[in-house]
């Protein structure tokens, strides 16, 4: 690397302050780690881990490194994010780390800069270059006075960021931004600050839509990203900046969301790529609300929502009548594709009741898109939705939300499957709210002569017993009924077993768990069908009567209790408390 066309700054041009106005963020990027010393004593033994990989006892100057054949390993190493522990060790005084940091940062640097010597791929992929960019400007109080190739490497990262070129889309775009604004800040370099936050502005209107719903696919990503903006409008803040008036009010919107799509538990369930995780507290009373069981904070006025961006989420109270964990709460995908962190899961039904998760879709694996794993998870096979037997479906077409009802004795839902043309698939739930439980109906019209098939994902750990008309769904005290009403429905259920994928549950980061899958098949006569499913709580839910009619008319007469309900589901829901 060479100074041509660069400024002629000194590490005594720099602003040094920066490393103390923008540390903070991530433990494990920014931030002092509450167990440096342990994390310290782990890499001087020789072991870099980059969780959630296994520890890695390799040379960590090895730029070309990929010991777990795994993208995400790559991409971490070449942020520098791990370097952080040295950093607080070094400003602390530790001249061994300090030492080290530079010893490790320069060598990045000659092997690295400019990017058409780089032989990593991940160098300057994506966000690694915006991560990268923060971690060099916080450590610039740890380097020599005469080390002018450090300050030559901010500014090739700073013309790199500015280079429209470079810059991608979604929470990635918004990492480079973030890293734009530092190490334009330590450069003292007013415009490409500037840039920086025009750029976020115009990406934050997108990220969020008017609803506070993210753009990702994925209810962890939509708590990513509100975390990750937090902190890029807080670095704005710290150079003296007032970020966009709206700002504040999105993002407590963004977190009503996330308080809605959490189960009651506090969980937030695995829609689209994400590992198993909960809701944090701090993003907004709502939230706080979830994350501590009704202990803290407020909750949500609503019920249910419909977003835009293809989520239905409808639950039975906030903790009213009882404790908060024991709410029932239902999530269903419809709408466009989103491309990015989404699964091909739209038409797909969620369902948490009596503190527990009952059905669900297949969860996550990893990053490695070409894994097998991660294509069979991605897939619509791995989801709970309803397919016309031996009929191809367009995995790009809509799920329409064509109707919806919600009033204090039921919500109702009704979506339209436009992946099989012709065969006009509708998917209608119906949570019946007084008797707390489900109608399912998947019916094809517009061509004869085929069978519709549902398929359903169980939570790992919960077994599944047949019983008449259905499955008994059991883990510990709790149950689970499912019950498919009419006639000319064959049910099957499909064990997780090696030489398969089916009923593999992506429960964390590249592990899979055995699961059950119940699958649904009608006649070709009665493309219909329609299910029943209630947790038995207390008190279990019966079937006094039911009729399901040839044009599709749902009739049910059940009880819980001491109560009694007649339920009719057809061009309208009406109920009836006996």
């Amino acid at each position: 690397m060479t100074i041509d066309n660069y400024d002629v700054l000194t590490v005594e041009d720099l602003d040094l302050g920066v490393a103390e106005r923008h540390a903070f963020g991530s433990l494990h990027s920014y931030a002092k780690p509450k167990n440096l010393s342990q994390v310290l004593e782990v890499y001087w033994n020789g072991q870099l881990i980059l969780p959630p990989h296994p520890a890695w006892t390799g040379d960590p100057t090895d730029w070309t490194a990929d010991p777990f054949t795994d993208k995400n390993w790559q991409f971490q190493h070449h942020t520098l994010r791990w370097l952080n522990p040295l950093r607080w060790a070094a400003i602390n005084g530790d001249k061994r780390a300090r030492f080290e940091w530079n010893r490790v940062v320069r060598s990045w640097v000659e092997r690295n800069i400019p990017a058409s010597v780089s032989s990593s791929p991940y160098a300057w992929k994506d966000m690694a270059d915006g991560n990268r960019a923060i971690q060099l400007s916080l450590g610039a109080p740890l380097v020599p006075a005469d080390a002018q190739w450090f300050v030559m490497s901010l500014e090739y990262h700073r013309d790199w960021l500015l280079d429209e070129s470079n810059i991608v889309g979604k929470n990635h775009g918004l990492h480079q931004h973030a890293g734009l604004l530092v190490v334009g800040a330590v450069l003292r370099d007013s415009a490409a600050v500037k840039t920086a936050i025009s750029r976020m502005t115009a990406q934050f209107e997108t990220t969020f839509d008017s609803q506070g719903t993210n753009d990702e696919g994925s209810v962890s990503y939509q708590q990513m990203n509100i975390i990750w903006w937090r902190q890029a409008w807080a670095r704005v803040q710290a150079e003296g900046i007032v970020p966009p008036k709206h700002v504040t009010k999105l993002l407590d919107k963004a977190s009503n969301v996330l308080a809605h799509f959490a189960m009651p538990n506090g969980q937030l369930p695995q829609i689209g790529d994400a590992a198993r995780g909960k809701i944090a507290s701090g993003h907004s009373p709502e939230t706080d609300y979830v994350a501590t069981a009704g202990k803290n904070g407020r909750s949500p006025k609503e019920t249910t929502m419909i977003l835009d961006r293809g989520y239905i989420v409808s639950r039975s109270g906030w903790g009213e009548s009882r404790p908060l964990a024991l709410e029932s709460h239902t999530l269903i995908r419809h709408g466009k594709e989103l491309r990015s962190h989404s699964h091909r899961d739209r038409g797909s039904v969620h369902i948490y009741a009596d503190g527990q998760r009952w059905l669900i879709d297949s969860g996550f694996h990893s990053y490695r898109a070409a894994a097998p794993e991660n294509r069979y998870l991605v897939s619509r096979a791995a989801h709970n939705v309803a397919d016309v037997i031996n009929v191809k479906h367009n995995p790009n077409a809509d799920v329409e939300l064509v109707d919806s009802k919600i009033t204090p004795q039921f919500h109702d839902f009704t979506l339209l499957d436009h992946g099989y043309g012709s065969h006009s698939m509708k998917r209608r739930v119906t949570y019946v709210t007084e008797a707390d439980c489900w109608v399912v109906s998947d019916r094809a019209g517009g061509v004869k002569n085929y069978r519709i098939s549902q398929r359903w994902h169980i939570e790992p750990g919960v077994s599944t017993r047949r019983v008449d008309r259905g499955f008994r769904l059991a883990i510990g005290k709790k149950r689970f009924w499912m019950t498919w009403l009419g006639q000319g429905t064959k049910l099957s259920r499909v064990h997780a077993e090696e030489s398969s994928l089916d009923a593999w549950i992506g429960t964390k980061w590249r592990t899979l768990t055995p699961g059950n899958r119940i699958v649904v098949e009608s006649s070709a006569a009665r493309p219909h069908i329609v299910g029943l499913f209630s947790a038995e709580g207390t008190m279990p839910l019966g079937i006094v009567d039911s009729r399901v009619t040839a044009a599709g008319r749902i009739e049910l007469h059940i009880v819980r209790g001491d109560r009694q309900w007649r339920i009719l589901i057809d061009e309208v829901v009406k109920i009836r408390s006996l």
